[in-house]
């Protein structure tokens, strides 16, 4: 044996007993995973997740509307078609650009949410291949759903009879935590999509509270039913309990966030903050973009508008403000820009249909990041200290752009408001001014300091689940209670009805003895009164 074959020997071992100390305290499960969104930021964070699972030894068969390139051993895909079309169906805007969302209010956004919601779970469920899957006969260990108006497959954990795993691809809606029984105070907890802070004042107190109320009545009184009633039509099982019901067995729920970066919340055991786990140790760029980063003596501007929204559907007067604003910098500047060519493109800027983005913010040269706000994107560039210029357009875009902008390493611009003017004075801002880039390198280190990385957590507590049958013994006792009952409104009346008994058996004898010592001290008045007449 060659130095180097007893080299590479050694190399597999040591690779096979960490494998084998890493499942020693858990046989190889087999995992039924929902991420049918069909988004590239969704994905990616799903895949990363279960990707890590199946590094462990697990098996995994996915619902995806994205296929792989190669074949995997125990991994499989359920390929399904893109549902992303009925997030706008039936409405003056489906033929909206992404762009125009940014006029949008939120209101508006919840309706087209819950749409979505409707639209896909109609189309999935008459999938062949989701048909299939539930009229299977296999066995699974824990059935993981991403939680962005996905619910009808919840129905598959009660279908394998396995626990439920959620994973919420930002930080959650309002009544996210009412599947867990968790306390969510919408006096300090704004909604993801109204963008406000936990100190609101009493106008945004009063729309967080009706727009958390609205989305929970129509969550729980009109999609919810509706849904169910989809399930039934699709899948005709008697036996599938309410979607209502299903969700408040969830045994675990992975948030797509951290403390770091959101605001402080009170959180169940069973609900585990692992924000940034998608992200990985950076990898060698492709040859071309090495060179252009090394070479950028000055420094490198970073610029992505995400996955789902496209820069070269920007309206053309935005774009060539950008470009005006690019041109006057002593910087380069890399665009993600979809398009073969872009036109007046100035020599200082170079565009790519497609760029490795975390790669690229890990690399020294790079001075800015400007970004939509995606909550991936925000990550990212928290993870490696790069500071922001933050333009959002739809969701929970606004809410990460205040925060950073909150937090000191962001400045943040209204996309209606983009002009060559307020871009050169943004890009002024954070590259002349250092405090950019001193919070962003401290909030690194914030983000950065935990027990493990957000990934070992994420598939720690999904292990710890499958060995413990589901961990029951976290389930909060609030889901057993009713609404009245939660509120403790049953108690507050008959604390508010034993305050009016004693209030009662504590006066009534009172003004009967008034009355009677009223009384007597009348008739004693008017008798002496009498006599005193007589006498006359």
């Amino acid at each position: 044996m060659t130095t180097a074959q007893a080299s590479l020997f050694q190399m597999r071992a040591i690779q096979l007993t960490l494998l084998a100390c890493a499942l020693s305290g858990l046989e190889a499960a087999n995992f039924l995973a929902f991420f049918p969104v069909h988004s590239r930021s969704h994905w990616g964070l799903g895949q990363s997740y279960l990707k890590a699972l199946h590094a462990r030894g697990h098996s995994i068969t996915v619902v995806t509307s994205y296929q792989s390139d190669g074949h995997t051993d125990n991994w499989r895909e359920v390929v399904v078609p893109d549902t992303t079309g009925t997030f706008r169906s039936g409405t003056s805007a489906a033929k909206m650009n992404m762009f125009q969302m940014s006029m949008g209010n939120p209101f508006l956004v919840l309706y087209f949410l819950l749409n979505f919601a409707r639209g896909s779970c109609e189309i999935l469920l008459k999938d062949e291949g989701i048909q299939k899957l539930y009229k299977s006969n296999e066995k699974f260990d824990a059935v993981i759903t991403e939680d962005f108006y996905q619910e009808c497959f919840h129905v598959f954990a009660h279908k394998f009879k396995a626990p439920l795993i959620q994973v919420i691809p930002y930080e959650g809606s309002q009544w996210a935590g009412d599947k867990m029984g968790n306390p969510s105070n919408i006096a300090y907890i704004p909604d993801p999509l109204l963008a406000y802070s936990d100190h609101m004042d009493f106008l945004q107190r009063l729309l967080n509270a009706a727009y958390g109320t609205l989305g929970r009545l129509l969550q729980y009184w009109y999609i919810l039913p509706a849904l169910d009633a989809i399930v039934q039509k699709n899948l005709n099982d008697s036996t599938i309990p309410s979607l209502a019901a299903l969700e408040r067995q969830t045994s675990l729920m992975l948030f797509n966030t951290h403390v770091s970066i959101s605001y402080p919340r009170p959180l169940l055991p069973n609900m585990i903050m692992v924000g940034g786990m998608h992200i990985k140790e950076p990898k060698q760029l492709p040859e071309d973009l090495q060179k252009y980063l090394d070479g950028a003596k000055e420094g490198v501007i970073y610029f992505s508008m995400g996955s789902n929204l496209k820069s070269a559907d920007m309206p053309e007067e935005r774009r060539a403000a950008f470009l005006a604003a690019f041109s006057k910098l002593k910087q380069k500047v890399l665009w993600k820009w979809e398009d073969d060519s872009l036109p007046n493109k100035p020599p200082n800027v170079m565009i790519s249909k497609w760029l490795p983005q975390a790669d690229i913010l890990a690399h020294k040269n790079v001075k800015l990041f400007i970004t939509h706000g995606g909550l991936h994107s925000t990550l990212e560039a928290l993870h490696h200290g790069v500071p922001l210029i933050a333009i959002p357009i739809f969701g929970d875009q606004s809410l990460n752009a205040n925060r950073a902008r909150n937090a000191g390493y962001a400045v943040k611009l209204d996309f209606a408001n983009v002009t060559t003017d307020s871009l050169q004075w943004a890009l002024t801002e954070i590259l002349e001014n250092p405090r950019y880039k001193e919070k962003a390198k401290f909030l690194s280190k914030l983000f950065r300091d935990r027990p493990r990385p957000p990934m070992e957590e994420a598939i720690y507590w999904t292990e710890y689940v499958i060995r413990h049958k589901g961990a029951p013994h976290m389930r909060s006792a609030a889901l057993d209670l009713t609404w009245y009952q939660y509120l403790l409104l049953d108690v507050i009346a008959v604390v508010l009805l034993a305050v009016v008994a004693v209030i009662f058996v504590a006066v009534f004898p009172i003004r009967t003895v008034l009355r009677l010592v009223c009384g007597k001290s009348t008739k004693v008045k008017s008798g002496g009164t009498k006599k005193g007449v007589k006498r006359d």
